[in-house]
């Protein structure tokens, strides 16, 4: 049973960890967009599906997913990565 809590612990931080490192990211990346010497952070990049309905007639699907992500936002996911990796969970 401990261990199962253990492993939900776990999960959920590397979940917080990196949904902070995305919200933390966006935001140093937008702010730094006005600062010429740090301006690269939010230098980003575009990938993905882009949107495809699908009609059946009865029913509607759209499929697709973007991605946008800034050069900040995929250090601070490195830094999640590698704290999470580091940190050790006790019973």
């Amino acid at each position: 049973m401990a261990r199962m809590k253990r492993n939900l612990l776990k999960t959920l931080l590397l979940i917080v960890l990196l949904m902070l490192a995305v919200v933390l990211g966006k935001l140093i990346g937008t702010v730094s967009a006005g600062n010429p010497f740090l301006s690269w952070l939010g230098t980003s990049a575009n990938f993905g599906f882009p949107s495809v309905p699908i009609d059946l007639a009865v029913v509607t699907f759209t499929f697709g997913v973007m991605i946008n992500i800034n050069v900040a936002q995929a250090v601070l996911l490195l830094i999640a990565i590698l704290v999470y990796t580091a940190i050790k969970i006790r019973d």
